[in-house]
């Protein structure tokens, strides 16, 4: 099984691009363009890694429902591919916005992503608009904008292709996965008003070497306890999540783009839903006070095999 580059290893550089695909342009056009661009995909990636073999490049691209349903309407979707519901919240709304298909580049010179753009640009351009397109990097020593080390709970190497990557062999999309993107504008001056103490009480780890604090001193709303997800015997279940930093210092824009990739999206949404409605006592995630989403979409990312089938007519 060939997967798709989805495990977000740290990267100097990110671009992440949202498309969709032109409505003025007819669907077997749409449908032909996309098909070229998928048979091109595998050997493209050969090519950068070769081209580019000291730079860590890695591509993953997914599908949106909406242009699911318009390039395969004959075609069972996979099983929880759907256009993200908005989650309304007491204080805070997960907004659900547009995307047909998600580009997550990344490699350690922001040229090598560029590269990878251009090519994408000069394969589809007349088939697609864009919706959002956003330059990241890794912050100092891998920590989100906030500050804080990122990543520290994700799954260990040796079982993260489990939590990641379809492995029911009687789904037909095996190997494939589902990816949440999220784009979120940080208030840096309300977060700056903060103390490093008040601030750790938020995240519920130390700001400095990321230790966990100690459960009679975590808020049971601070970000690190209320996010998580359990399974119906009450243990954590994890996903794949990166939060790549942005900004644009001289408008005082600073945010967050955050990517969960699990096999299974319920896990990534019971996430969402203790962070924006809250658990038990509490209304909400408190990092929310300081982070406001401004697009939510969910995506489909197909495996090597899958994409082979589209562009070999094999899916319609």
């Amino acid at each position: 099984m060939k997967y798709q580059d989805v495990i977000p290893e740290q990267a100097q550089s990110t671009i992440l691009c949202t498309v969709n695909f032109r409505k003025d342009v007819d669907t077997e056009v749409v449908l032909e363009a996309f098909k070229g661009f998928c048979e091109r995909l595998h050997p493209t990636m050969n090519s950068m890694k070769i081209r580019f073999p000291y730079d860590n490049f890695k591509f993953a691209m997914g599908i949106g429902a909406e242009a699911w349903q318009r390039l395969f309407p004959n075609t069972k979707r996979p099983k929880e591919l759907e256009r993200f519901n908005e989650i309304n919240g007491q204080t805070k709304k997960a907004v659900s916005t547009e995307g047909d298909l998600f580009f997550h580049i990344r490699a350690e010179k922001m040229d090598v992503c560029y590269e990878m753009m251009l090519i994408i640009h000069k394969l589809l351009k007349d088939v697609i608009e864009s919706v959002d397109e956003t330059h990241g990097f890794r912050f100092r020593d891998g920590r989100a904008i906030f500050g804080f080390v990122d990543g520290t709970e994700n799954p260990d190497i040796e079982e993260v292709q489990d939590v990641v990557y379809i492995d029911d062999e009687n789904d037909p999309y095996i190997g494939g996965t589902y990816v949440l993107a999220q784009k979120y504008i940080f208030d840096l001056d309300l977060w700056d008003s903060l103390t490093v103490e008040k601030q750790e009480l938020v995240v519920g780890r130390t700001k400095e070497n990321d230790l966990e604090l100690a459960d009679d001193v975590k808020p049971s709303n601070a970000h690190t306890e209320i996010s998580k997800a359990h399974d119906k015997m009450g243990e954590e279940i994890k996903i794949m999540r990166a939060n790549i930093a942005f900004a644009e210092a001289s408008k005082n824009l600073f945010g967050s783009y955050f990517l969960g990739y699990s096999k299974d999206f319920s896990t990534t949404l019971q996430m969402l839903q203790h962070m924006f409605e809250g658990k038990e006592k509490d209304t909400h995630d408190s990092i929310l006070d300081y982070f406001n989403p401004i697009t939510g979409n969910l995506f489909f990312v197909p495996s090597y095999e899958q994409l082979d089938m589209i562009a070999n007519d094999e899916i319609k």
